[in-house]
């Protein structure tokens, strides 16, 4: 029997997600914009969708800007938000730990290095409030900040460390990543006071083509795709709506079914951490508590990670070697970041669950860990 832990690279579509989106693949092939019978339909189902996504972080629709996924969301979120408020600076701070899309953007949007400043985390990378507001300068314009860290789990205290940021700068833009927590975990905008959040499909089991950014009323923002006036302006061309819908029906779902759901995903979380663990010389990376409910990443000394990713898809667990975004098998900056060396830092592997994920699973899981770690190891010039 396969085992699929490597959710978080892809994810299977929630059957009721499926059913919701095929109509538009279909008969309800009109433009949202026509004025015409065939226009209907679509144009009610995109504000439909655009309601249930508003509705999932206690946002107004027309806050909501759809894209065609999490990275072009985080795109637009950095450099639509630099681009708009130069007037206040070319200054971005963001974590060490902030998702690649996120640290390419403000890379590419800062004007040198001296306009970028990235906090440090603590080991288990947390990003303390204190650090980041000695970040902030006169001409900082965006504070990025990650909810749910992708590769190790943690989950930050949002709402402490944008209320740093208000403390020092009251008018500097911030946006929250939320793209692994929204609809796992309850996320309210209003609550964590940002002007900004990212969501995404795949989180919540709805196409990695689907994602959308939330923007405060009166927030401004530079497009990254001009053209039309689609939504509001802020994201020209036709909007995907086989995948807006299928956004909008994930996020209604997850709203009345994401605490039964994260509680099941925690049980099975930290039952595969126990059995992980229970090998020699494994560390988990990330904190053991207040981590997203479906990640587990650890480090087994003396194996390679990508060889032992190799050798549990021989025996039929599927995972991802250190994380689910990166097509090159280097160190991953986030291990870095929280202080791992060579060679904790190339041996990682993330396995990732979902909701459906099965007891018997993550025993059959456990087994082949061990039997993989201890067959690497055997010959392994590293372990004398």
């Amino acid at each position: 029997m396969d085992v699929y832990l490597d959710h978080a690279a892809a994810t299977p579509l929630d059957p009721r997600v499926r059913e919701a989106m095929m109509p538009f693949l279909a008969g309800e092939f009109g433009s949202p914009a026509s004025l015409h019978r065939r226009g209907r339909g679509p144009a009610a189902a995109l504000a439909r969708a655009r309601a249930q996504v508003a509705d999932l972080i206690g946002a107004d629709p027309e806050a909501i800007v759809f894209t065609s996924g999490p990275t072009e969301a985080r795109n637009l979120a950095v450099k639509g938000l630099l681009a708009a408020n130069r007037s206040m600076g070319r200054h971005a701070a963001a974590s060490a730990v902030e998702h690649p899309a996120i640290l390419a953007s403000c890379r590419s949007a800062a004007a040198g290095d001296d306009d970028l400043t990235l906090v440090g985390v603590d080991g288990e990378g947390r990003i303390d409030p204190a650090d980041l507001a000695r970040a902030l300068r006169r001409d900082t314009a965006l504070v990025a900040l990650v909810h749910g860290q992708a590769e190790i789990g943690t989950v930050q205290d949002a709402r402490a460390l944008v209320e740093a940021v208000r403390a020092v700068r009251p008018d500097v833009t911030v946006h929250v990543d939320a793209a692994e927590t929204a609809g796992v975990l309850p996320v309210a905008v209003d609550d964590l006071g940002c002007d900004a959040l990212t969501l995404g499909g795949p989180a919540m089991g709805a196409p990695p083509w689907a994602g959308a950014l939330y923007l405060r009323p009166g927030t401004a923002l530079a497009p990254l795709i001009e053209g039309g006036l689609q939504e509001w302006g802020s994201r020209a061309g036709a909007e995907d709506l086989p995948a807006i819908v299928a956004l909008g029906e994930a996020a209604r779902i997850a709203a009345s079914e994401m605490g039964g759901r994260a509680e099941r995903m925690r049980t099975l979380r930290d039952r595969l951490i126990a059995g992980l663990l229970t090998v020699p010389d494994v560390r988990l990376n990330g904190p053991r508590e207040d981590r997203l409910p479906g990640h587990v990443q650890v480090s087994a000394g003396w194996v390679e990670g990508e060889s032992l990713t190799l050798a549990l898809a021989a025996r039929g667990v599927a995972v991802s070697p250190g994380t689910a975004c990166a097509a090159d098998r280097k160190a991953a900056p986030t291990l870095e970041a929280i202080g791992l060396e060579a060679p904790w830092t190339h041996s990682a592997i993330l396995l990732t669950l979902s909701h459906t994920t099965r007891e018997d699973e993550v025993e059959q899981a456990i087994a082949a860990f061990a039997e993989a770690v201890a067959e690497l190891r055997e010959f392994s010039p590293l372990t004398g």
